[in-house]
């Protein structure tokens, strides 16, 4: 006959297994619906349930952590297992930890609210839960400097702050088909080059092609490093109007005109007879600001072409907006 300890280690043993096997359920699951919107009735229900998993094992832990203070006194126990309820975001986020490039939360229960906001800032900044032997938030960069910037209670949302929507390979693979392809004596130039998924498909047609590329957002051009044949010139391309290129190929970001701007700056640093192809938001079609009107009459008249991309084509990289290619030969 099993006593309590041998009780609780094969039940702690079974729940292993049952959310190891959940965590497996939730592979290749989205959180849109099939009509391409968010399913908040899913994502809250989801976060629910999550969250109180997570209170769940705070409290086993603060249990189990308790026998190794036996003495403790009462009030202080039950201070310390109630200290995270009253904890705002920016309580929490101060008092998480990076181990390995992994955020781990505090062990302390936290409120509901307080919790899922606080889950929000960190998926803002790139990281996402991962649980298992993980039991954190990972990311797909070093997490060094959002991370720095979370532990002083400020948010750091990069989409946002960078205008990153990564390229879907299959678009990137159309785009640079829209700019006649590459061959290994172009010349070419990614403006806007993110995590260098125009790049890979740049080298997917012409492996051998050296591409130059510029970059604001630092963990981006950390990995950018790591690419071969590439040259990362400087972060802002705006900033610079030195060389000119056979092909520029891009996917600038859209907030406050910024494609529109973006794509006539490229158009000066593309040299007579190249290719320009850029992804650019659909407001300038329609817009009637004068900069909107005067980007359409300016189209028109270096004879650019322009292709309509769906709505759904860049949900993968968080946005459900419809966009435009931009083709323009010198």
């Amino acid at each position: 006959m099993m006593n309590n300890k041998e009780t609780l280690i094969k039940t702690l043993r079974g729940s292993v297994e049952q959310l190891t096997g959940l965590a497996e359920m939730a592979e290749g699951i989205t959180v849109f619906n099939d009509a391409g919107y968010v399913d908040t009735d899913f994502l809250m229900e989801s976060l629910t349930c999550v969250n109180a998993f997570m209170e769940a094992s705070n409290m086993v832990i603060t249990k189990i952590s308790s026998l190794l203070a036996p003495d403790a006194p009462d009030d202080e126990k039950k201070k310390q297992s109630d200290e995270g309820k009253k904890w705002s975001v920016e309580e929490i986020l101060k008092h998480c930890t990076l181990e390995n490039d992994i955020l781990k939360l505090p062990a302390v229960q936290f409120n509901k609210k307080s919790y899922a906001e606080a889950k929000k800032w960190i998926e803002e900044a790139g990281g996402s839960w991962q649980g298992g032997k993980v039991q954190g938030f990972t990311f797909p960069f070093n997490p060094e400097r959002v991370f720095s910037i979370l532990k002083e209670g400020k948010r750091c949302n990069l989409q946002q702050d960078f205008q990153f929507f990564e390229t879907p390979a299959a678009v990137a693979d159309w785009l640079v088909m829209l700019a006649d392809g590459i061959n290994e004596t172009d010349t070419v130039l990614e403006p806007s080059a993110g995590r260098g998924a125009l790049i890979r498909a740049i080298h997917r047609a012409c492996p051998s092609v050296i591409v130059e590329c510029y970059e604001l957002m630092p963990e981006n051009r950390e990995f950018l490093h790591t690419l071969g044949n590439v040259i990362l010139l400087d972060e802002d391309f705006t900033k610079d109007s030195v060389g000119t290129y056979t092909k520029i190929i891009a996917n600038p970001p859209f907030a406050n005109n910024q494609d529109i701007e973006h794509v006539r700056l490229m158009y000066d640093r593309l040299a007579e007879g190249g290719t320009l192809a850029a992804i650019t938001g659909p407001h300038w079609k329609l817009g009637q600001e004068k900069k909107c009107a005067e980007f359409r009459a300016w189209l028109d008249s270096v004879g650019g072409k322009t292709f309509e991309i769906g709505a759904g084509e860049f949900k993968e990289s968080g946005t459900t907006i419809a966009t435009v290619a931009v083709v323009i030969k010198k």
